[in-house]
Parts: structure tokens; sequence; C-alpha cells
């Protein structure tokens, strides 16, 4: 079993600049202790600092109670509304982070605009957030559209928009824009997109190439059997 690895020690010179009421040695103190597990002492120098307006000791404060909830769990619904409320007040004052971590805390109606916000800073990850939000809400188009988007995302993120935008199409009755994107996924060797593919191709009537597929899927699914890790 790996040990953890603790941070260095802190600069005495940060330490002398958090004591004098340096608002950024503040945070780099808290953020520190932080590190090092010690949570307690960490809220005093973070929330000093995020009261002098400090965004980024708002959002590692954030982090120090949601562990706490964690840790607390299932009675830990205090600390997960303040992290929340320290989430939210950062990325008010436009720390990224925090910005693109609030769509984990808000509710549906406000996820839009969370998601939004992440993706403006260049979050990757945001127009699939965007996308299922929206099938969720009944908005295929807009669903459809932020699918194509996450799609260019290079790895399992492109790789399972690609997936549910094969749906929404399969849905809509469009088999041929569906069975090229899981052609895709399916030469990566998911064996799920070939068994998906292999039905869609057939309601296309190309019944040689669903063979073809269909064939393939206890190999592919084999060879993911292979490639997961071992708990």
């Amino acid at each position: 079993m790996a040990i953890p690895k603790r941070p260095a020690p802190l600069d005495p010179a940060i330490e002398r600049a958090a004591a004098a009421g340096d608002v950024v040695a503040m945070r780099l103190r808290g953020q520190h202790l932080y590190e090092s597990d010690d949570n307690g002492a960490a809220e005093e120098w973070l929330l000093a600092a995020a009261r002098a307006g400090d965004a980024e000791a708002m959002y590692t404060l954030s982090r120090v109670h949601h562990d706490r909830a964690v840790n607390a769990f299932p009675n830990g619904k205090a600390h997960d509304v303040t992290a929340a409320s320290w989430c939210r007040r950062a990325a008010e004052a436009g720390w990224v982070p925090a910005i693109r971590a609030m769509k984990s805390w808000v509710d549906l109606d406000e996820r839009e605009f969370w998601l939004r916000k992440a993706w403006e800073t260049g979050d990757p990850h945001a127009p699939y957030g965007l996308a299922e939000l929206f099938e969720e809400e009944g908005r295929p188009s807009d669903a459809e559209h932020w699918y194509r988007v996450a799609c260019r995302e290079p790895g399992r993120f492109g790789h399972s928009a690609r997936g549910d935008l094969a749906a929404l199409l399969s849905h809509q009755g469009r088999f041929e824009e569906a069975a090229e994107l899981l052609t895709q996924n399916a030469e990566e060797g998911s064996s799920a997109a070939a068994e998906h593919l292999s039905d869609v191709l057939d309601k296309l009537g190309r019944v040689e190439e669903a063979a073809h597929w269909r064939e393939r899927i206890d190999g592919l699914r084999a060879a993911e059997h292979e490639q997961e890790p071992l708990l």
C-alpha cells in the first residue's frame, strides 16, 4: 500500500507573512496545512484569506468542508451546505476551478448557467454535461449540438459522447448517422458499440456488415475484460 506523499515544509518566510496578515501567505499556509491533512488548522488560515476576498482560498475552504462531509457521511449535510456556499463565492469571484465545479453543487435550474460558464473558461467536459442536461430536459436539438461538440474531445469523453449521440439519433430514426458514430467507437474496441452497431445496420438492411460486427462482440468483450484494472 502506497504511503501518501507529504508536502515539503512551508517556507518560514510565508509563515511569518501569514502571521503578519498577508492574504496570499495566509492562503498558502492554509493550503499547506490542508495538504498535510490538518484540516482544522487549515480552516483557520483559509477562512482569514477567504474573508479578505481571496477566491482561491474560498475554493480550498470548500474542499475542506467537502472532505468533512464525505468523512461524516451520512451525517455531513451541514458541511456539504458550507462547501457549496464557499464554492459559489469562489466561482462568483471568478476562480476557474470553482466555476467548473459548480455544476456538481447546484440544482437543475442553475446547471445550464454554470455549465455554460465552465465552457467559457475552456472546460473540455462542459459540452458533454450540457448535452446530457438538454437530453434530460427533452431538448433534443440542443442536446445534439453539444454532443457533437463533445465528440471532438479525445479519449473517453469523446467516446461516450459519440455513443450517447448515436443513441439519440437512433431514437429519431437517423440510423446512417448513428452507424457512422458507432463504427468509430466499435473500431476503438467497444463491445457495446459493436452490439448497438449490428442492430442499427440490420435496420439499414446492411445484414452482412451487421453479422460481421455481431461476430466480433465476444472478442471485443474479452479484450475489454483483460484491460480492466485488478482491484
